[in-house]
């Protein structure tokens, strides 16, 4: 029993050095070219580039999940017409 207990406070102290050895450590402190103001570094024009990539696959995933719900909105409202027995007139 006392020898779990000095396992389990050995591995907390471990994780605590741990984590200062890593939030201390400078090197994760430097900026990189973009943060630094190099704007015309291969860096940054490729984290441009990966930014408009992002927007555009947010975009893309926004546009079809709107397409779907307008279609099932007009599908209902068709469903909805056939069973009241009104005629709508479906666009193409």
């Amino acid at each position: 029993m006392l020898n779990a207990m000095n396992t389990a406070r050995r591995a907390r102290w471990a994780v605590l050095a741990a984590a200062l050895a890593i939030l201390g450590h400078p090197a994760g402190t430097w900026a990189c070219a973009v943060c630094y103001g190099e704007p015309d570094s291969p860096a940054s024009r490729g984290l441009s580039l990966a930014i408009l990539a992002l927007a555009a696959v947010v975009v893309g995933v926004l546009g079809g999940v709107v397409a779907f719900f307008v279609q099932a909105s007009r599908k209902a409202a068709l469903v909805e017409a056939a069973a009241t027995g009104h005629a709508l007139i479906e666009k193409s």
